[in-house]
């Protein structure tokens, strides 16, 4: 197994079901292909994480990420050995699209955050559920040792060595894990991280340097709970070489009163509607999604489509457009199309003005909207005005 992907970015886990998804046709193609040759490689291209059904068939999988025009020969060099993959990935990797905790969050006119800080490895590690790949996940071709954990006072350091025999370089990530008897936390947060190259047999010291956000949490202001915190430096959110206590002189905050037995103390599943209006606070009522009569450029042909004839034509010329591309088939099954529908559908009016290079222009856009919300005899002034 071989992952590669650059640590830049702290994981964000905006995951829908068609990014989980790879087109149907695709994974029978790899099942296909490992039934004839078990010492199948999987080159992996895409811009977050997939469901791998048959990642248990196949020898190897390299993650390229959204490569780019010199990809092809930047896998070429990475499989055939020239160049050994040494990055990280940047998300955790759920085995399936149902263990995502917000799930049920995309998709909907408005969206509804009740997972508080539990995004990512925040969630995975604290519900204790199974990743296909933890946050920070990556192989390489060769090994590293990690030893000599040192903290003095706000300082952390420690040796890596590349315990293999070529040259590569590893991510070193420094987790906090705080305490857990105050205001609901993660088992660990990501707080450093720094990249080391090393030649085969060499050992180099990476040092880390922690100030009071590194510790701190908002409550009506960054505060520090006082407390014993474990600092964690790991391979990945999953896989931790070397551990430290702290002690930290701060604030003694208990834990609010509404946090007893919610889904914030122990987290598992979508998170509930009644815990989330305690820790918000106030009660909060679903906001209503886009009105027939208050229909603007920014609303969608999606949007409105239900409630208007003129932009249920528009989506279904839409449709009818991008099915060519897919020998004529309007199958929303597939989630290459899906993708390609909801890319075109559920954009503003405004963008597709923009975006049709002169064949809608501003007057037709603003006419479609306003026939959308009832008004044609003011659509028709406007399109003949403009």
């Amino acid at each position: 197994m071989v992952v590669a992907g650059l640590p830049d970015r702290y994981e964000s886990e905006g995951l829908d079901r068609d990014n989980m998804a790879m087109p149907e046709g695709h994974n029978r193609m790899i099942e296909a292909v490992c039934a004839a040759n078990p010492n199948t490689v999987v080159v992996l291209l895409g811009g977050s994480p997939m469901e791998l059904p048959w990642f248990d068939k196949v020898k190897a999988v390299l993650y390229m990420g959204l490569s780019g025009q010199a990809g092809g020969q930047a896998a070429a060099d990475l499989l055939t050995g020239r160049a050994n993959p040494s990055g990280k990935l940047t998300e955790s990797w759920p085995v399936q699209y149902d263990d995502v905790a917000g799930k049920d969050t995309f998709g909907v006119y408005h969206p509804e955050y009740r997972e508080s800080i539990y995004l990512g490895y925040r969630y995975y590690d604290k519900a204790g559920v199974d990743v296909r790949f933890p946050f920070g996940f990556g192989l390489s071709y060769t090994n590293f040792a990690y030893s000599d954990l040192k903290l003095e006072g706000r300082t952390v350091t420690a040796t890596v060595k590349n315990t293999g025999t070529v040259f590569g370089a590893e991510v070193v990530q420094l987790y906090v894990a705080p305490p857990q008897d105050g205001p609901h936390r993660p088992l660990r947060e990501l707080k450093r991280f720094a990249r080391v190259e090393l030649e085969p047999g060499e050992s180099k010291t990476v040092s880390f340097t922690l100030d009071d956000r590194c510790f701190a949490i908002w409550d009506s202001g960054w505060k520090t709970p006082a407390g014993t915190y474990e600092i964690e430096l790991a391979a990945s959110s999953r896989d931790v070489r070397l551990r430290g206590e702290v002690q930290i002189s701060g604030e003694r905050i208990p834990a609010p009163a509404w946090q007893a037995g919610s889904w914030y103390e122990k987290p598992h599943g979508a998170p509930f509607r009644a815990d989330w209006e305690k820790a918000m606070g106030r009660p909060m009522p679903p906001l209503p999604g886009p009105k027939k009569g208050s229909y603007t450029l920014d609303n969608s042909s999606m949007e409105m489509k239900d409630h208007s004839l003129i932009m249920k034509i528009m989506y279904s010329v839409t449709e009818n457009i991008i099915a060519k591309s897919f020998g004529g088939k309007r199958d929303l099954s597939n989630p290459a199309f899906k993708m390609m529908v909801i890319c075109a559908t559920d954009c503003p009016i405004r963008a597709s003005a923009i975006n049709a290079g002169g064949a809608l222009s501003d007057a037709v856009a603003k006419g479609l909207v306003e026939i959308a919300n009832g008004h044609f005899l003011r659509a028709i002034g406007m399109m003949i005005r403009g």
